[in-house]
């Protein structure tokens, strides 16, 4: 399989820690204690963890539209059209139904008539996870080309993180609700073709004992778990993150992960899950490739599943990732779950 094009589509609305803190401030009226120093707490966690701005969407954008300019820029040098694509596969959180799949409803839209369509779900590792489901699928025949889209906008009014989150009432609130102030938004397209079918090297493990650390859980969840104290901790479809035990437990998972690779010397790039800049370096530091990563974090914050795809456009476009280049592909994700991936872009 090889990567024929990718691309990504960030809104245009800036927004800086400065103005998330005025979110905060805004919407913290019942704050039990002393609110100007909980606000200095966020702003220097968020510079610690090496955030600037995020893009969120303004009033005139719609996430489809978005879609429709990335899924424009992959397909832009392939000669293929929308009715061309044979299977398309929808991923990640953001999404605008549990009914059909969103992969039918972007099909619709956008003119993939011929196009065989699902979704994957598995939080911010749904687009490596269909990375390697594509893989598989075009090594049975089956398909001549797929085509992965996400819309990780997911801070709408209403939604999992806005303005539920940017609510605080007492200063114990901060462990599990912190990661919503890192999370921006984006679209992404990826376009797969079955050539050189040995070129990605995929290496995942799981962790479901720590699943209770990031969920956004649906009404009625807990018949379908174990319920935890930690579990719908922020409410029904609220997004619930103890981000610090999220990257302090995992450490050792993801740096057994990368290690499972073969190809090790030389590797020329590492996209990572872009949950924090800090983070990454400091396990980037325990491979001693931490020279190797490549960050957007800063200027986009979390892009929670378009992360990976959408740092690959940025460095494609920058000229910092080449054809023939050796990228490694590195994820800690919900769940838990780890990856690291290699081939030949």
């Amino acid at each position: 399989m090889i990567i024929e094009g990718i691309a990504a589509s960030l809104p245009s609305r800036i927004v800086s820690n400065n103005d998330m803190i005025e979110m905060i401030a805004e919407r913290s009226t019942e704050y039990q204690g002393d609110l100007e120093q909980m606000l200095e707490t966020i702003r220097k966690l968020l510079e610690k963890s090496g955030l600037k701005e995020r893009r969120w969407c303004d009033r005139h954008e719609l996430p489809i539209d978005h879609v429709a300019k990335a899924t424009q820029t992959a397909l832009a040098d392939s000669g293929l059209q929308n009715s061309d694509i044979e299977l398309l596969i929808y991923v990640g959180i953001g999404r605008g139904f549990l009914e059909p799949g969103n992969s039918h409803m972007i099909a619709r839209a956008l003119g993939f008539d011929k196009a065989q369509c699902f979704d994957i779900v598995d939080a911010c590792m749904s687009w490596v996870r269909a990375m390697h489901l594509v893989d598989s699928l075009f090594k049975t025949g089956g398909y001549r080309n797929a085509l992965i889209i996400n819309a990780e906008f997911n801070t709408y009014s209403g939604g999992p993180l806005y303005p539920h989150n940017l609510n605080l009432r007492h200063r114990n609130q901060l462990q599990h609700v912190f990661p919503s102030f890192t999370i921006g938004e984006a679209a992404t397209a990826t376009l797969l073709i079955p050539r050189e079918p040995d070129n990605f090297e995929f290496h995942f493990s799981t962790r479901p004992d720590l699943s209770d650390l990031c969920t956004i859980p649906l009404l009625g969840y807990k018949g379908f778990c174990k319920p935890t104290d930690r579990i719908g901790k922020n409410g029904v479809m609220q997004f619930t993150s103890y981000g610090l035990d999220l990257h302090s437990r995992s450490r050792q998972e993801i740096v057994n992960v990368f290690k499972q690779m073969a190809v090790r010397d030389d590797i020329g790039i590492i996209f990572t899950h872009a949950s924090s800049k800090r983070e990454w370096e400091q396990f980037g530091k325990q491979i001693n490739l931490e020279d190797k990563l490549y960050h957007i974090y800063p200027q986009t914050g979390n892009l929670v599943s378009a992360s990976v795809p959408a740092a690959m456009h940025h460095a494609i476009v920058n000229k910092s990732l080449s054809r023939g280049d050796k990228p490694v592909l590195w994820v800690g994700s919900a769940g838990m779950s780890f990856n690291s991936t290699s081939f030949t872009y």
